[in-house]
């Protein structure tokens, strides 16, 4: 018995790090003094730790611009400095300096909309999870977790009806139940889509991922749930 238990409580602790993972749309915006646009060349840039997230990112969102016939590059390769952000900015580099430089890059390519990605915050919080593979059923006038008894041909009985010793087992079962501590990492990011030549904000969304276990995957939910609300907004058009 005690053998099944322990297996059922490793089984509780899998199924709970591998559930609630996802991403959702917490707000969006577009700018309603602009119309529907349409792109010629739309540069995707996200500014994050690493080169692999970034690359994930990039590519989930041009491909998902591209199914909907929209004209996307990623620019892992056009501003290599986004995803390294010790080479953003050189010690000598003043904030005007890096705005030159990207501006330059931009005109270079020939970009005419950019969307930026970055990630506003990071939140950590512990949460404890009880383990009900411990509690045991007492029979009498309260069953597990406390459920009233129903007999066949007679009536429901009261919550506290039966020997007062099944109640007190029951309460002492909840209280020295056994658990464990999870940690929920939730990740906020902010996409603005520009109009290069206008220099102007076209539209905006803030999305948050809850316990992300592959980026991939999660770059695909987020590509796909910006993409849609773009195009549900009429910002964009093929």
């Amino acid at each position: 018995m005690e053998k099944f238990r322990n297996v059922l409580m490793l089984l509780s602790v899998i199924i709970a790090a591998s559930c609630g993972s996802s991403t959702k749309l917490v707000s969006s915006w577009k700018n309603k003094e602009v119309g529907s646009n349409r792109y010629e060349k739309i540069a995707v840039v996200a500014i994050t730790p690493n080169n692999s997230g970034r690359y994930l990112i990039e590519r989930a969102v041009v491909d998902d611009l591209k199914s909907k016939g929209l004209k996307a590059v990623p620019t892992y390769e056009i501003f290599p400095f986004a995803g390294r952000a010790g080479e953003l900015m050189s010690k000598s580099e003043n904030p005007e300096a890096l705005k030159e430089r990207i501006k330059n890059k931009v005109k270079e390519n020939n970009i005419d909309a950019i969307m930026i990605i970055g990630l506003m915050d990071t939140q950590k919080e512990q949460r404890y999870v009880e383990d009900r593979s411990n509690n045991y059923y007492y029979p009498g006038g309260t069953g597990y977790y406390g459920v009233q008894q129903v007999v066949p041909g007679a009536a429901v009985m009261p919550f506290t009806y039966g020997a007062y010793y099944n109640y007190y087992a029951y309460n002492m079962s909840n209280y020295y139940t056994s658990g464990y501590y999870v940690e929920d990492v939730t990740y906020f990011l902010e996409s603005n889509l520009y109009d290069v030549q206008k220099e102007q904000l076209l539209w905006t969304a803030r999305t948050k991922s809850v316990n992300i276990k592959s980026v991939e995957e999660e770059a695909q939910k987020f590509a796909a749930m910006i993409v849609n609300d773009i195009m549900a907004k009429k910002v964009l058009e093929p």
